[in-house]
């Protein structure tokens, strides 16, 4: 894995780790995740399979009920008892029974997992208390709640669950996820066939921007680093920014793709449009260029389809990436100059 978690072990980033990184066959990890969250901000520690089930067996019904594919194989006993009591065919004590059963026999074990990478921190350990199975939280847990990130946590998982899901279901690893500028929100358009690069005009919302960016900066302003909330609202709700900004594409003869993922990142609004030092239009100074690299480069480690639309617009080794970036800001600079930089920097970097 690259290095998300270097000079940074902060339980957030260790625990977007998990669902950011982690690999997918079943979209389990992502409810577990959610599971985990909200059972930790009790001061219970002991959680048996009984206990975790119905919110388990919650969070995945909120997404069975979209109709969106939610494992890889062909069948899943908990998939199917989650289908059938979306259409009302069994009881709700049924469908806990199967969920205790079936739910957890490899998210439990395989949640921690990450590619090449040993996490500091785990968020649980397997337990039994008496004759009951279970999961005891840690203080790791526990203490995650308090944290000031917990509420960007659940809509990361949230935004990346939606991307993951989209892919499974149009059966496509290589979606091209599009950007709405107006409405700051992903989506793409639905395939015309079986042969993926044909598409029609109908138009498949996704998720807002925000939620599935903020992980991969860490929750912090891309400029500053200072915290952000994707929460709309907040004193410190981010801006989305386009890295390049878009009125250099109006002088270009070629599309340069700068409503693209690859070229968007989440700010303070201070940054982004602050009466003092803000960038609005302007371009950034060349070496905030490899803060968006490694951005993007985080994205690419991940699973599709931010992944494969990066790829596709920006190169498939990170060496053609590396140059695709220096050309277009190599090209917005002839244009416009460059040199925006942030008055002062409020973290350390993601």
């Amino acid at each position: 894995m690259n290095n998300f978690l270097e000079n940074d072990q902060s339980l957030e980033s260790n625990f977007r780790s998990v669902y950011l990184f982690g690999r997918n066959v079943a979209t389990y990890k992502f409810a577990f995740a959610k599971t985990i969250l909200e059972l930790g901000s009790s001061d219970k520690s002991f959680v048996s399979l009984e206990d975790l089930s119905p919110v388990f067996a919650k969070y995945m019904l909120e997404h069975i009920r979209d109709g969106k594919r939610q494992i890889t194989s062909s069948s899943s006993k908990f998939i199917n008892a989650l289908e059938l009591y979306k259409e009302q065919k069994i009881t709700w004590d049924l469908l806990m029974k199967v969920t205790e059963k079936e739910g957890f026999k490899n998210v439990i074990d395989a949640f921690h997992n990450i590619p090449n990478v040993d996490l500091n921190t785990t968020f649980y350990e397997k337990s039994v208390q008496g004759k009951r199975l279970g999961i005891t939280l840690t203080d790791s847990t526990h203490i995650l709640n308090e944290s000031e990130q917990r509420e960007n946590l659940f809509n990361e998982i949230e935004g990346r669950w939606n991307l993951v899901e989209s892919a499974w279901t149009e059966r496509n690893p290589k979606l091209e996820v599009r950007f709405d500028d107006d409405l700051e929100q992903f989506f793409y358009l639905k395939p015309m066939s079986a042969e993926r690069y044909l598409y029609s005009h109908e138009r498949v919302n996704l998720t807002s921007v925000r939620n599935p960016l903020n992980g991969y900066q860490k929750g912090k302003c891309f400029y500053c680093y200072r915290s952000i909330s994707v929460e709309s609202g907040h004193s410190n709700t981010c801006d989305v920014d386009h890295f390049i900004p878009l009125s250099v594409q109006y002088t270009s003869k070629v599309d340069m793709d700068l409503n693209g993922v690859w070229n968007l990142v989440l700010t303070c609004q201070d940054c982004n449009r602050g009466e003092q030092n803000g960038k609005f239009a302007r371009i950034p100074h060349e070496s905030l260029l490899n803060r968006l690299y490694k951005r993007n480069e985080y994205l690419i480690e991940s699973n599709h389809p931010l992944k494969e639309t990066i790829i596709l617009k920006t190169g498939k080794t990170s060496k053609k990436r590396g140059e695709f970036l220096k050309v277009a800001f190599s090209y917005a600079s002839s244009i416009k100059g460059s040199g925006w930089q942030p008055a002062e920097y409020y973290d350390i970097g993601f």
